[in-house]
């Protein structure tokens, strides 16, 4: 999609395995509501 345009994967993100893979996919930010479960502070 180019430098220019940012892809934001929301929806679905529960854990931390499924934020990375999406971030490895292509995502340059996350929409979670688990946000402090993903990274392990809960």
């Amino acid at each position: 999609a180019g430098k220019d345009l940012e892809v934001k994967a929301s929806g679905g993100i529960r854990d931390y395995e499924t934020a990375k893979r999406m971030i490895f996919a292509g995502a340059t930010r996350i929409g979670v509501s688990k946000g402090i479960r993903i990274v392990g502070k809960e």
